[in-house]
């Protein structure tokens, strides 16, 4: 048996975890043209909170200054355009632009004294938080000259005169990197991954498994992107925290041969969130909360006692693969990729998610077939059970964080 008091630092360090590796990303839309050049940068609110938890923010927001404001100051200090190696001007009409629900948007203009090598650098959320992804495409003339995803050691775009229009087949292949770079620097979606791997003890039912997740998020995924369905992003985000919890949770309930314990935290949780919702400190929809805490509590009940194999293990994975994929389809959307080619877009970037997929879950099985051969079964056992502690910490962490108000 694992030491309380150990269970209860691990739920603390884990927690902390969780908010140090939250996924991080943003996106821009440059438009030159001539001189000028605008920008609409967007970004998630819940982003945004870490702009404010630096000290000269936090005057700002005393001083009765709004989230989008802040982030406007924060901005026009961190982006920063260059031509032939002289800084542009930042132009006075800055502004603040309505944008989808959960997001903050701002657009910038600058004006340039040439109209040649032009260089664009964005140190915005880069020194927040290391693992952050900005995702920037530069238009002129109303026609896309590139694309470009940013990272902490690389913050910046040099824009050629003499850029080539891409075809189709680059347009493919940037597209599968993104999606490959997205799957492997999404830490929530690779702990739900592992946490299903180390549910299942056949090859066949993995393969089943990993079928039907792909099989779920490719279809949201289409949907959101080709916006025949578009999601409420925190929701959604809240939703997969829930989902990685519940893979814990399942781990608990087969160890444990019984329902009951997991269905008194979920009850338990429910009404420690309602509880905070009532007191306006959460943003929890009432269907969310009973629809997720009804769902749980049958799985777990006909899981139990009226047993189906596992098809109902199957079922919910589709069903988790459907709310991961919302997740990808609203980062996919917001890179603002080039309609024209929406299908060659969204085939290129669901592609190189399951390429990272496979990658992530390969490694995965030839560690622990290596600790296998080692017989190390009690390390191996002690190993299962401090992982999934640690995932139902971030789970909850990230189910609870995510509908913060």
């Amino acid at each position: 048996m694992i030491n309380l008091r150990f269970i209860i630092l691990i739920v603390l360090l884990s927690t902390n975890l969780a908010q140090s590796h939250y996924f991080s990303e943003s996106f821009s839309k440059w438009n030159i043209s001539n001189q000028e050049i605008k920008v609409n940068f967007n970004l998630l609110e819940l982003e945004a909170t870490r702009i404010l938890k630096i000290n000269d923010y936090q005057k700002l927001l005393s001083n009765n200054l709004s989230e989008n404001e802040i982030f406007q100051i924060y901005l026009e200090k961190n982006l920063f355009v260059e031509s032939e190696n002289i800084r542009c001007d930042l132009k006075d009409n800055s502004k603040i632009l309505s944008s989808k629900e959960g997001y903050l948007s701002v657009e910038l203009n600058y004006k340039c004294p040439f109209y040649s090598n032009i260089k664009i650098v964005n140190n915005a959320l880069f020194y927040l938080i290391d693992s952050h992804i900005h995702i920037a495409r530069i238009y002129r003339g109303g026609n896309i000259l590139l694309e470009k995803a940013l990272f902490f050691n690389d913050q910046s775009i040099y824009i050629d005169e003499e850029v080539k229009e891409k075809n189709i087949f680059e347009q493919f292949s940037n597209f599968i990197n993104l999606g490959f770079d997205h799957i492997i620097s999404g830490y929530d979606h690779l702990i739900f991954l592992f946490g299903l791997l180390l549910l299942i003890n056949s090859l066949k039912l993995l393969l089943l498994v990993i079928t039907g997740f792909t099989i779920g998020h490719s279809i949201t995924l289409a949907l959101t992107t080709l916006e025949i369905v578009i999601p409420n992003v925190n929701l959604i985000e809240a939703i997969i925290g829930f989902t990685i919890m519940f893979v814990a949770l399942e781990y608990f309930n087969k160890k444990q041969n019984s329902p009951y314990i997991s269905i008194a935290f979920l009850i338990s949780l429910s009404a420690v969130m309602l509880l905070m919702s009532m007191i306006n400190v959460l943003h929890v929809p009432m269907f969310l909360l009973t629809g997720l805490l009804i769902i749980s509590i049958g799985y777990f009940l006909i899981k139990n006692y009226y047993p189906t194999g596992d098809t109902l293990l199957i079922s919910l994975t589709v069903a988790f693969g459907l709310i991961h994929g919302f997740g990808f389809g609203s980062f996919l959307m917001n890179t603002n990729f080039d309609t024209s080619q929406a299908i060659v877009s969204l085939l290129g970037f669901n592609l190189g998610v399951e390429i990272g997929q496979l990658v992530f879950v390969g490694l995965i099985l030839l560690v622990y077939k290596l600790f296998s051969t080692l017989k190390l079964s009690k390390v191996i056992t002690f190993s299962k059970d401090l992982f999934f502690i640690i995932t139902l910490s971030m789970g909850m962490f990230w189910y609870v964080q995510r509908l913060l108000i």
